[in-house]
């Protein structure tokens, strides 16, 4: 009988052990399971973080090494109606930022083949003449009468038409 009893407790304790290991191990296995999607999401982000950091600086590199653009907004909306008159499309949407020059070249190719160029640049002309204002950190620079203009500062000092 003292045999069955120490058989019981020994099964029991055993039982209750490999309970416990189970548990043990559960919590030390999600414990080390949230750490690793814990530090995959960081590797992720910092790679995202590193790409970001990456298209900044060609973005950057490319605004750097553009020539298209006045010292002044002034100027450089002065080009851009010149390049117009003379019908150099390519050149005068190359005042526009990087990423509205190809829109820009055929809306202009567009304008001209409804015969709309004049009534195009007369408000144009006429916003030159504008006084216009500069944002408070002096990077964008806009003419709102008779037609909105807006142009932005390139880290290069040129200015480069945003929208018309």
């Amino acid at each position: 009988m003292e045999n069955q009893k120490n058989k019981f407790w020994k099964f029991t304790l055993i039982f209750f052990a490999v309970i416990i290991g189970v548990f043990i191990l559960y919590i030390v296995g999600s414990w080390g399971w949230y750490f690793l999607r814990q530090w995959q999401g960081q590797k992720v982000v910092q790679g995202l973080a590193e790409n970001l950091e990456r298209i900044k600086q060609q973005d950057y590199e490319r605004a750097m090494a553009d020539i298209y653009g006045g010292k002044i907004p002034q100027e450089t909306l002065q080009m851009y109606i010149s390049a117009i008159e003379k019908g150099d499309y390519k050149l005068a949407s190359k005042y526009f930022i990087e990423k509205y020059q190809e829109e820009w070249e055929n809306n202009l190719i567009e304008i001209n083949e409804a015969s709309k160029m004049d009534v195009f640049l007369e408000p144009l002309k006429e916003a030159r003449k504008s006084i216009g204002e500069y944002s408070e950190n002096k990077d964008t620079f806009s003419i709102h009468i008779p037609v909105l203009v807006s142009l932005r500062k390139y880290p290069n000092g040129i200015w480069k038409i945003i929208e018309i």
